[in-house]
Formats: structure tokens, C-alpha cells, sequence
């Protein structure tokens, strides 16, 4: 039973890792389209709009699901009843998510083209609190691969809506209305897949709402954090700057978190294997495993940023074309956010997987805090520059904070500093090679020539070696994930 119910968590989480590389795939390839066809405004206000409704979206849910798909994993009694108060409260929190929405919009003076596009975004938003509930249900029943399927054929209606929206010229709104034709498909396949595997109503009480609230509000206060300082760039870009600004910026920003799914996919194995070793009192398999994962995402982070950056005056134009140069500036130092943010995966896996993820939520917290203040001191005179300065060092702060956190189970301060100067050397040496050399290059060639360099570097600088690469061969040779591991954790 144990091994059949490891290899069931393993197959469905291969499914949703397969599913959100081929969403984020998609949904970049949607967006370049999108711009090359439209231009810096109507990409802005598109940007602009989804950005608004993507800040107040938590209001739709508050941590609820999290504490559902944890009830249900867990088989406690209440979980039914807990999922039913979901539903329940979304009535309510749902028109409350839209009307902050639209009143920001409103708030701000927004033109009648960016109110539609809010409004319509609105629509996204409202079947994508619903979706998100039943699709939490199913995976706190282990079974994943509806929603792996189900979150990328929508990614996929999404993006052939969005791409017609572009190609037809109805602007912004048209391009928000494709966005919530793929959430609402996710409602009903969501729908269909938990009516499917036995979900049903169960009336819940006023002690369940409750029970609720006290369980979520961490939830919500971590999910709130993030939402603000992922988005509030945008609207601060937008106030002070207008939305060909925001258009600009929106180029950087996708082409820059679109690397993401790197680090989420390693992830999917690391926390399960730190939980492991933590339940187990081995902490010399915390300390070794922490530490080769820090190395690990330093030496694919530092070449990714190096490239991007370096590269920005000739990608851009490469691209989206000359009317998008204007993201050049943003786009020259918006990547180094991904030293950081790759590093900082493997601290929130061992928070997470130790019992410590207050002390995550306290460093989201203090992360948007100085993101907003970052923003509203240096937005209003450089625009997208100013906000992607503002990026670098919020997301840098997370990481220091993380490093306060962890840096015990790393056997010493030092052992968490050296992979990240040993990627500061690296990621100098990889700019200037890419910049100075690689700039006399045509792009492919730059790209293979900085590629080598990077492998080269991190070879040298000793954030990998020979025995690292053969771990890695073999950890994506088994699918990602140790089955027993996962199944003890």
C-alpha cells in the first residue's frame, strides 16, 4: 500500500510539474504575440488591468484553500464542512474582491477603456476563486492530474483567445475577455472532475467558519504579501508614468519571472526530501541537502540573470521590436532579482518542511513592506527603472532574512554566504563575457558562447562539480521525486 500510494504521488506530481512548464510556456509565447501585435498601451493597459484585479484577488479567499487541502489530506472530519464554508464565504468575499477592484479603478480615474478592461479581468478572477477551491479539494484527495490538465487546456484557450483578441484589434477589453474564457472552462472542468471523486455539499456551521478564519489568516496574510509587492509596481508605474510605461515594464517583468518555473520545478523534490530528513532528526542530511541545493540554484541563477541582463539592448529590439526599447533600462537590471529569488527557494523548502513557515511569512511581510516603500520613492522619477530597482533589492532583503533564518541548519553563516559571492563572481565574469565579447557575436551565437562561458564559470568558481551533475542525472531520471521519501514525509 505504502509503495503504491508513493508512486500515485509521484505520477501526479510529474503531471502538474509537466502541466505548469507547458502553461508558463504558453502563456509567454501569448504575450509575445500580444505585443509584437498591439504596442507598448494596449500591452500596458491589458498589464495594467490583470495587475489590479491580481492585488485584490486574496480578498476572494483569504488562505482558505490551503487550510481545506491540508483538512482534507489530513482525513479530518471537518474537511467536508470546511470546504462547504469556503464556498460559502466566496458568496461574500467574492463581490468584495470585484467591487475593490473596480473601485480602485475608480479611485484612480481610470479612462472607460481600463475600467472595461478591470471589469472584464474581474470575470477571470471571479471563476478562478472558484476553481481554486475545487481544484484544492482534489488535491488534498492526492489526485492532481485534473488539474494538470485542466489548468493547461485552459492556458491554452486563454491563449488562442488572446491571440484573436490581438489579431481582430479589440484592444485591452478584448484581451481580458480571453483571459476569462480559460478560467471559466477551469470552473467546469474543476466542476465535473470533483462532482467525479465524491465531493459534496455538507452544511457547515458558524464554529466551521471559525475554525476557518483562525487556520487561514496566516494564509492570507503570506498570500497578501505577495500579491502586493508582485503587482504594486505596475500601479505605481501606471499613476505616475501612464500605461506606455507599464507596457514597457511588462515586457521586462514577463521575459524576467517567466524563468520561475526552474526553481518551482526543483522545489517539487526538495521540500519533500528536507521534510524527510527533518522529521527524522538527520541533520546532516538537512545541512548537506540544504547546502547542495543552494549551490544547485546559484549555479543555474547567475547565468540566467548575467544573460538577460547583458543582453537586454539587443533582445529587446530582437523580440518585441523598436517600439518596445523603452524596456531596455528595466530589462538591464530587473534579472538580478533571480539570484536571490532561486536562492530563496530552497530557504522557504526548509522553513516549510521544518514547521517554521511563520518565519517565511514574517520575511514576505517585512519583503513587501520595503518593495511598496521602494516603489513610491524612486516610481515617480524613473518609472519601470525605478521599479526594477526596487525589485532587486526587496527580493535581495528576502533572501538576507532568509539566511537569518536558516543559516544554523547550514552548519554557520558562512556556509549560506559562500554559494551566493561565489555566484557574484560568476555572475560578473558572465556579464562581462556575454557584454564585451559576446556583443561582437550575432544573438545565437552570444547565447552559446555565454552558455559555455556560465558552465565554465561555475565549474571554476565551485558551485558545481562532476558529482552534482551525475545526482542531478539521476534525480530527473526517477521523475523528480524519491516515492518513499515523499510518502514518510
Amino acid at each position: 500500500m505504502a509503495m503504491s500510494l508513493g508512486s500515485s504521488i509521484a505520477k501526479n506530481t510529474v503531471w502538474l510539474m509537466v502541466a505548469t512548464t507547458g502553461q508558463k510556456a504558453i502563456a509567454f509565447l501569448a504575450f509575445y504575440i500580444i505585443a509584437r501585435l498591439t504596442g507598448p498601451h494596449i500591452t500596458g493597459a491589458y498589464f495594467y488591468g490583470v495587475s489590479v484585479t491580481s492585488v485584490f484577488v486574496i480578498l476572494s479567499d483569504l488562505g482558505m484553500t490551503p487550510v481545506v487541502i491540508r483538512a482534507i489530506a489530513g482525513n479530518r472530519e471537518d474537511g467536508p464542512r470546511l470546504f462547504s464554508a469556503v464556498i460559502r464565504a466566496k458568496m461574500f468575499l467574492v463581490p468584495v474582491a470585484v467591487l475593490a477592484s473596480i473601485g480602485y479603478g475608480v479611485m484612480m480615474h481610470q479612462t472607460p477603456e481600463i475600467m472595461g478592461t478591470i471589469a472584464l479581468a474581474c470575470v477571470a478572477m471571479s471563476a478562478d476563486a472558484i476553481h481554486l477551491i475545487l481544484y484544492g479539494t482534489l488535491r488534498g484527495k492526492q489526485n492532481l492530474k485534473p488539474e494538470a490538465l485542466g489548468m493547461l487546456i485552459g492556458q491554452i484557450v486563454s491563449a488562442a483567445g488572446a491571440v484573436t483578441a490581438a489579431l481582430m484589434q479589440w484592444g485591452p477589453m478584448g484581451l481580458a475577455g480571453a483571459l476569462g474564457l480559460g478560467s471559466i472552462w477551469n470552473v467546469i472542468w474543476a466542476s465535473r472532475a470533483a462532482i467525479k471523486h465524491g465531493l459534496r455539499w455538507v452544511t457547515p456551521s458558524w464554529l466551521d467558519l471559525r475554525q476557518l478564519a483562525l487556520e487561514a489568516w496566516p494564509f492570507a496574510v503570506a498570500g497578501m504579501s505577495v500579491k502586493v509587492y508582485s503587482y504594486i509596481d505596475s500601479l505605481m508605474i501606471q499613476a505616475y508614468k501612464g500605461t506606455v510605461a507599464v507596457g514597457y515594464y511588462a515586457v521586462a517583468y514577463k521575459m524576467t519571472y517567466a524563468m520561475q518555473f526552474l526553481p518551482l520545478t526543483f522545489t517539487a523534490a526538495l521540500y519533500p526530501a528536507l521534510s524527510y530528513a527533518y522529521a527524522h532528526k538527520e541533520h546532516d542530511e538537512v545541512k548537506k541537502t540544504f547546502l547542495g541545493s543552494l549551490r544547485f540554484m546559484a549555479a543555474i541563477s547567475f547565468p540566467i540573470s548575467a544573460g538577460l541582463s547583458a543582453l537586454a539592448p539587443r533582445l529587446i529590439p530582437a523580440l518585441y521590436g523598436d517600439a518596445f526599447r523603452g524596456a531596455i533600462p528595466a530589462m538591464q537590471v530587473l534579472p538580478w532579482v533571480l539570484l536571490p529569488i532561486f536562492l530563496d527557494f530552497p530557504v522557504g523548502a526548509l522553513l516549510n518542511g521544518s514547521n517554521r513557515a511563520h518565519l517565511k511569512t514574517i520575511a514576505m511581510v517585512g519583503t513587501m513592506l520595503a518593495n511598496a516603500l521602494l516603489n513610491a520613492l524612486l516610481v515617480p522619477a524613473y518609472g519601470p527603472l525605478g521599479a526594477a530597482w526596487a525589485g532587486v533589492f526587496s527580493f535581495w532583503l528576502l533572501y538576507a532574512i532568509g539566511m537569518g533564518f536558516t543559516y544554523r541548519d547550514a552548519g554557520g553563516l558562512w556556509n549560506i554566504i559562500l554559494p551566493l559571492l561565489r555566484a557574484s563572481v560568476g555572475a560578473g565574469a558572465a556579464w562581462l563575457a556575454w557584454r564585451y565579447i559576446g556583443g561582437f557575436m550575432p544573438l545565437p551565437m552570444a547565447f552559446i558562447f555565454g552558455g559555455a562561458v556560465a558552465v565554465v564559470l561555475a565549474f571554476a568558481v565551485g558551485l558545481i562539480n562532476l558529482q552534482e551533475v551525475m545526482f542531478a542525472w539521476r534525480q530527473l531520471k526517477n521523475r523528480f521525486v524519491k516515492q518513499d521519501q515523499i510518502h514518510a514525509a
